[in-house]
């Protein structure tokens, strides 16, 4: 058996992500035409939220304030950042805040020609994986996604949960 190319099993996780986001706007778009828009923004939110809940893994190990291992744990997964380039602006025990620098879902959203409007809104839908994933295991969650003009794509402040907090 061949030994993995380490530079085509990257592509492949890269390219299942972009697929990933091409499905989330033929799901939109289905849901949208037969129930409108907000509907259909609000089965996505909801639909990406709960996914999301079901990737945390053992994240919470790091409750409530081992910051340093919840970066390396969640920021640079699942590649040791080369996918979503983290630009970790703090990390303390009081909390994580981090720029994804790329981002292969609006690489591929913006690939298949979508407005930058609806890059904005697609994205702002996917960050609810990540809030899902993170509120999940009892992280306290702001995300600031991409908008037009923007550099790079969204950006997270985690802290302490208030149920943790002093």
């Amino acid at each position: 058996m061949k030994k993995p190319d380490g530079h085509a099993m990257w592509r492949a996780l890269n390219d299942a992500n972009k697929a990933r986001a091409l499905v989330y706007v033929e799901f939109f778009r289905a849901m949208e035409r037969r129930f409108g828009h907000e509907v259909a923004v609000q089965v996505t939110r909801e639909a990406v939220y709960n996914w999301g809940r079901t990737l945390s893994g053992d994240l919470g190990t790091h409750l409530p304030s081992d910051f340093a291992g919840l970066c390396q744990s969640f920021a640079y997964a699942p590649d040791g950042g080369a996918m979503f380039t983290p630009d970790v602006e703090s990390c303390s025990e009081e909390g994580l805040n981090v720029q994804f620098m790329t981002c292969p879902l609006k690489s591929a959203w913006i690939e298949a020609g979508l407005s930058d409007q609806e890059v904005a809104l697609f994205c702002s839908m996917a960050a609810c994986a990540d809030y899902g994933t993170l509120e999940g295991v009892g992280y306290k969650v702001d995300i600031k996604t991409w908008q037009p003009g923007g550099e790079g794509c969204c950006s997270l402040s985690i802290s302490i949960p208030d149920a943790h907090r002093r």
